[in-house]
């Protein structure tokens, strides 16, 4: 399934509305990325047109505000329940008034429609969004922030005008003297399109600026004492990516947001907590059966079939010898390997290995559901640990058929990649949820192959049924978010929220408070404890938009969403943080008065049930929307006390299983502007900070991803790799490595030439590809222990091959 057109476009032709600029405004504190985007618009026809907004955000990016100005107005949108914020719609539509709409599109949580309704011929629309997300964090410590296509276009053709076209004879339209173009996207833009930047970056050093990226170094130490701002002027055409170092955050680290005392949320008015921690703990690994899911489907022609065909390659000569594997290729019909997983030995490595090699993007659309399903039909081992790798750049639209298959497999763990940019967030990430997987996404520009080896050297050993404790101030207890801790997975960060209750700030006194971690890995019990200072935010410092407040909502809501919880408190819960959920969506208000802007002609009335304190006190209170003629009171909720606010938020957190759950007071689980001329290839902004150190730059070429026909010499060196870990020596592995063979005879320590050549080989990745490391780790691993079982003659040939590689 294509990835719509998206952008601002009319209803009834779907013909792109000129998009002319876009001011856009990046400020990441710590892991957290608030967004604001302004984007305009000017419809330059002679009609009418009734129009909608269509755009793709990361399924875990919670939308918390957006508002349009158009033809003199402001409508600002406020969260509804789903029916009566279409019916608001549609006869506000009905009535001539410009509103707007906005929810989460049926069948996928990560494509967002804003219906703006009418649009004036020759009138300019400008519509501004916010939203808030995580950054995706990888092992080496490193955030990335990438733009949505939504917001810098790809494709975007040559906006100068010809000189034929400044030539034009005088009386011809203003539509015609604008010029707008059409990119192969089929998006419309002026010809004079511009996209400015600005960067807000918490406890940033130094900052280097590449054509299409930015690299900040940010430091743990300053987080809460500076900050630096800057602007730019985007290049178009491509993607850009916001890459954030971290350094000095391998300790815990803990960070209150306060809520707003003076909110009517019962949600946005509480204290919430953000904990991320990298567990440090010894687990045996227990022997595994892998399962690799190839999207082999026409749009993983290119490059990403190519990426996909290595990753497959590296994976299996990265198995350990006491698996069982299969391989399952998919698109519009499926097929195995093997009827049901073999043996990982060297005559089934060697059949996979010819799959591998053949393998076309060849095989029609993208239907994932079948061949999960024809998976889970075969009985897993009880004595291997299913793990299942799925590589996909599809974009699905039966998201919720596919995660309640998933989450009915107990034994079952999903870890999924998303490539390229059309692919579906919500697949990506509620499958592997719903698994206790781990998501990963890969823009065409990453290298698939150094993530999809990071997760299979973690996915034996990840932490389940986990539970955090906490050892607090008194009177202080904390609620997870989500209630169902996620899988952990030692060595990688996680970033974990709950809300607190009671006042940490006035009792903690300075104090530092521990986290026990418990949990299952395999059939063993592990614990993991650590003690960390929470970091309170002045409230001269407070962020008004509560970024972290949207983020743990957004996560029980989507916690909400696969346990498939009661639609009332879903509703109730998304209303309450003005964030958009299945059943509720965005409705245009006017922002002056409040009113929403609908002409109904009668009052109709719809109830829409809160859960306030239900499992407390047992009893439902209930809110109402009164709509009138012309206009519409704002929503009107049975006035609750203060006091009474904690309890009705409660409610969200009692829904999934409709059980009570004891809060403790001493220890409770808990869940987690100066302006750059892009001339030069490469720029470096001091900003009155440290000096970048110079290899940066050099880290970030040796990153990209090798292209072109001839495999990469990493990809040479491990298909040469023997099933036993080994190498061999020849002319071809010569002349990779770039030594003539006699000099390698000549040079060699030992009698066995294959202990010689197999030494020089590890040697060799670890002098020439340190950045690829996570590719090859798990190949250097196995030759390593082939080395331990040979005659090595009282030499260290590790050493001796590091000599010898560096005369």
């Amino acid at each position: 399934m294509d990835l719509p057109k998206c952008g601002l476009l009319s209803k009834s032709s779907e013909q792109s509305v000129p998009l002319k600029k876009i001011d856009i405004e990046v400020s990441i504190k710590g892991f957290i990325a608030n967004v604001r985007s302004d984007l305009h618009y000017i419809n330059d026809s002679d009609e009418n047109l009734e129009t909608k907004f269509l755009f793709p955000l990361d399924s875990d990016s919670a939308v918390y505000k957006f508002e349009a100005e158009i033809d003199g107005r402001t409508i600002v949108a406020e969260v509804q329940e789903k029916s009566q914020a279409r019916t608001t719609y549609n006869d506000a539509i009905n009535s001539g008034h410009t509103a707007m709409y906005m929810g989460e599109e049926e069948n996928t949580g990560d494509l967002f429609c804003i219906e703006l309704g009418n649009l004036p011929a020759q009138t300019a629309a400008k519509l501004s969004f916010s939203y808030v997300q995580e950054l995706d964090m990888n092992r080496d410590n490193i955030g990335t922030f990438m733009l949505p296509t939504v917001i810098n276009p790809r494709y975007m053709p040559d906006c100068t005008p010809s000189d034929e076209q400044e030539d034009e004879p005088e009386g011809v339209s203003e539509q015609a003297q604008r010029k707008t173009l059409v990119s192969d996207a089929g998006t419309l833009y002026c010809s004079d399109f511009t996209i400015d930047l600005t960067l807000i970056v918490a406890g940033n050093r130094n900052l280097t600026w590449y054509p299409n990226s930015i690299e900040v170094e940010v430091l743990a130490a300053v987080i809460g004492k500076k900050q630096i701002e800057t602007s730019v002027k985007l290049n178009t055409g491509s993607d850009f990516t916001i890459s954030i170092l971290y350094e000095g955050f391998d300790n815990p680290w803990a960070h209150v947001e306060e809520g707003n005392k003076e909110s009517q949320s019962a949600f946005l008015s509480s204290d919430v907590l953000m904990v991320n921690f990298v567990p440090k703990v010894e687990i045996k690994d227990k022997p595994c059966e892998f399962v690799f899911i190839i999207d082999r489907s026409g749009s993983m022609d290119g490059d990403r079939i190519e990426k996909a065909k290595e990753t497959l390659l590296l994976l299996l000569k990265s198995l350990p010898v006491n698996c069982i594997f299969n391989i399952v290729s998919f698109g519009s019909t499926y097929s195995f390997l093997f009827p049901t997983s073999q043996e990982y030995n060297e005559e089934n490595l060697r059949k996979a290995l010819d799959l591998q090699k053949t393998m076309e993007a060849d095989m029609g659309g993208t239907e994932i559901f079948k061949p999960l399903k024809g998976i889970f039909k075969q009985k897993p081992s009880t004595s291997h640990s299913r793990q299942i790798f799925l590589l996909t750049d599809g974009m699905v639209s039966n998201v919720p058929s596919i995660v309640d298959l998933v989450r009915k497999q107990k034994n079952t763990r999903i870890f999924t990649f998303g490539i390229g940019d059309g692919c579906s967030t919500e697949l990506v990430r509620d499958v592997a949820k719903a698994s206790n997987g781990k998501p990963t996404f890969v823009k065409d520009n990453d290298r698939l192959q150094s993530k999809v080896m990071s997760i299979l050297k973690s996915s034996t050993c990840g932490i389940t049924d986990v539970k955090l404790d906490w050892n607090l101030p008194k009177d202080c207890s904390l609620v997870n978010i989500p209630e169902d801790v996620p899988t952990i997975f030692p060595g990688e960060k996680n970033i974990l929220y709950a809300m607190i209750i009671g006042d940490i700030s006035k009792n903690n006194n300075g104090k530092k408070n521990s986290l026990k971690l418990s949990g299952k890995a395999g059939e063993s019990t592990v614990e993991f404890e650590v003690e960390m200072a929470f970091i309170f935010k002045l409230a001269s410092d407070c962020d008004v938009s509560l970024p972290l407040h949207r983020l743990a909502a957004k996560r029980k809501l989507s916690e909400m969403e696969i346990c498939r919880s009661d639609e009332n408190n879903m509703k109730s819960l998304s209303v309450d943080v003005n964030i958009p959920c299945r059943h509720t969506a965005f409705v245009g208000v006017d922002k002056n008065d409040k009113h929403i802007i609908v002409g109904l002609q009668d009052e109709p009335r719809v109830e829409c049930s809160f859960i306030e304190s239900a499992h407390y006190l047992g009893t439902v209170a209930s809110a109402s929307l009164d709509l009138k003629p012309a206009t519409c009171m704002s929503r009107k909720m049975k006035t609750a006390p203060a006091s009474s606010l904690k309890e009705k938020f409660f409610g969200f957190f009692r829904s999934k299983k409709n059980s009570a759950r004891s809060v403790s007071s001493q220890s409770r689980q808990m869940a987690p502007e100066d302006s750059l001329d892009m001339m030069a290839p490469v720029q470096m902004m001091d900003c009155g900070l440290d000096d970048l150190d110079e290899d940066i730059a050099d880290d970030h070429k040796e990153s990209k991803y090798d292209g072109g026909n001839k495999p990469s010499k990493v990809v040479q060196l491990v298909e040469k790799q023997n099933f036993d870990g080994s190498w061999k020596l020849d002319e071809s592995l010569c002349e990779i490595i770039s030594k003539p063979l006699d000099r390698i005879k000549e040079a060699a320590v030992v009698k066995d030439m294959d202990v010689w050549v197999t030494a020089i080989v590890i040697t060799f990745f670890r002098k020439e590809f340190v950045q690829q490391k996570a590719e090859w780790i798990m190949i250097e691993e196995k030759a390593l222990q082939w080395l331990k079982t040979k005659d090595l003659e009282g030499k260290d040939v590790i050493r001796e091959a590091s000599g010898f590689l560096s005369a």
